[in-house]
């Protein structure tokens, strides 16, 4: 499955953002401006698909 878009509302920084997602991406901007936080939910999304859920 390949996802083309995410759309995020309250997750940590990110009050709401509807993100189209390409093959390839790229996330740049200043220290503290949510990159990592964007990468977290892939993380998250792995978690809940291995464990079966939330």
């Amino acid at each position: 499955m390949r996802c083309s878009r995410i759309v995020l509302e309250n997750w940590k920084n990110f009050a709401s953002i509807d993100v189209p997602l390409q093959q390839r991406a790229f996330l740049v901007g200043p220290n503290a401006s949510g990159k990592s936080n964007f990468l977290d939910v892939f993380r998250f999304l792995r978690d809940v698909a291995a464990s079966g859920g939330i």
